[in-house]
């Protein structure tokens, strides 16, 4: 069954079919019927459709210029270098590219005869719609990647566990972990691979256009593009203060609710309380110890925009959701 999802192998049954098709109906340039199929079958259902809608458009245009120009100018060499000067232009202009070349396969047929007639016409527009409604059908067969997002969300929440719990050590020990810009890499390539699935997602479904998916991937790839800035301070810290090991503790609780359903409410509570705490504590009693501390609560608010963007999200998804069901 998971064959029915493979490209090639919808690209190689379509050609047949429409192949046959063709043949059957006894038209000329059967295989050209064959071509378009292939050409028609995309990896979405959306951009199928897409594909599909300009591709017909640009066959209706190429061949109601054929007509115009080889009829005034002649079926010759010149002709067609003048359908080609005007259609290619025209559908760059309107945003049908993905016709031109199925198009341009049709006009030729038109070139060669001696005559156009309304039986050629028919000829050249069941081979397009042959092969484009073919693939139509066989671009229906998506596989499902709910599941696929899933595992790559479940994998993308555990990495940021770990990175973070290991910043929330590095604060106390003030060494980073050899292994963290590999993890690092892993987690950027992941993120990368997960938006294309979350766009596949949505583009695969018609009837319900949620962008959850896209929206969750935005938040985790803005979210690491934090985790990066958090990852600079390090660089400076050499101190340890009272600041440090309360913020170290709340960075690790940071580690350990990152998950989806978490709205970080109150983890936004504990950055105001830590906050309100600091203001309360011994002023730094030299440049370095300054500088230091100053690092430290720059790192406190990277945290708090990292907390503010799962916050933002599970407004729009996570709260929206509870009270559908309360």
């Amino acid at each position: 069954m998971k064959y029915i999802y493979n490209l090639a192998f919808k690209m190689a049954v379509s050609a047949t079919i429409a192949l046959i098709i063709a043949e059957l109906l006894n038209l000329d340039y059967a295989t050209v019927a064959a071509v378009i199929a292939i050409l028609s079958i995309q990896d979405t259902r959306k951009k199928a459709l897409v594909i599909g809608k300009n591709r017909v458009l640009a066959c209706l245009i190429g061949l109601a210029l054929s007509i115009i120009i080889y009829n005034f100018i002649g079926h010759n060499s010149i002709g067609f270098g003048v359908f080609l000067i005007i259609f290619i232009p025209l559908t760059s202009k309107l945003k049908v590219e993905e016709g031109m070349i199925a198009t341009v396969v049709l006009s030729t047929h038109l070139l060669v005869a001696s005559n156009i007639t309304l039986i050629m016409l028919k000829n050249e527009l069941l081979l397009m719609f042959i092969g484009i409604g073919i693939a139509s059908i066989a671009n229906l067969f998506m596989p499902s990647l709910e599941d696929s997002f899933k595992d790559d969300r479940e994998q993308i929440e555990n990495s940021f566990r770990i990175i973070i719990s290991r910043m929330s050590k590095s604060l106390i020990t003030h060494s980073v972990d050899i292994y963290e810009q590999k993890l690092m890499d892993e987690i950027e390539e992941n993120l990368k691979e997960s938006k294309n699935r979350a766009y596949k997602i949505v583009n695969n479904n018609f009837f319900n256009r949620s962008s959850y998916y896209i929206d969750y991937i935005n938040m985790r790839i803005n979210q690491f593009d934090i985790i990066k800035k958090m990852r600079i301070h390090f660089e400076k810290f050499y101190m340890s203060f009272e600041q440090t090991k309360l913020i170290a503790e709340f960075t690790n609780n940071v580690a350990e609710n990152i998950t989806e359903d978490n709205d970080c409410k109150e983890l936004m509570k504990n950055v105001l309380l830590l906050r309100e705490e600091f203001k309360g504590m011994e002023l730094p009693k030299s440049r370095d110890e300054f500088e230091n501390r100053a690092q430290l609560l720059q790192f406190l608010n990277d945290i708090e925009e990292f907390l503010n963007l799962k916050r933002n999200f599970a407004i729009t998804y996570i709260d929206n959701k509870n009270k559908t069901l309360e």
